[in-house]
């Protein structure tokens, strides 16, 4: 009975990434040569979701990273981080964590190693789960 609040408290700490309580992140990406916003989502039992499509396993390594950007990348969304600048043309970001949201620029320098990190993963997941395939 006792490790029911706790399970309950850890619930409603990583519920807001995305839309179910198992998130570890979600990364908003616009602009650059998108057409439009994708939405990657990555769960803690090993899948990701594009645009808030259906959940698809990704492999160990992917899920590992998703980790290590949310642990190294807290403080940051803590403060309400933003690496944003004017520059036209790039793409921005959004990662969204339990605890918070940072913002950046693509090709702003001097961006935090995590944020780097969250970029090339979201270009990964893109890649792999946002594509449509032509019949």
């Amino acid at each position: 009975m006792r490790a029911l609040p706790a399970l309950l408290a850890a619930a409603l700490l990583v519920s807001g990434c995305g839309e179910s309580a198992g998130d570890v992140l979600a990364i908003e990406v616009s602009g650059g040569p998108l057409p439009a916003k994708q939405i990657l989502v990555v769960t803690v039992d090993g899948r990701a979701s594009c645009d808030r499509g259906k959940l698809r396993e990704i492999p160990n390594d992917q899920t590992t990273q998703a980790r290590g950007i949310a642990d190294d990348a807290k403080p940051l969304a803590e403060a309400g981080a933003d690496y944003t600048t004017g520059r036209r043309g790039g793409r921005a970001y959004v990662l969204r964590l339990p605890q918070g949201s940072v913002r950046w620029t693509e090709g702003r320098p001097g961006i935090p190693a995590a944020l780097a990190q969250a970029q090339l993963l979201a270009l990964h997941l893109g890649r792999e789960l946002c594509v449509t395939r032509s019949a």
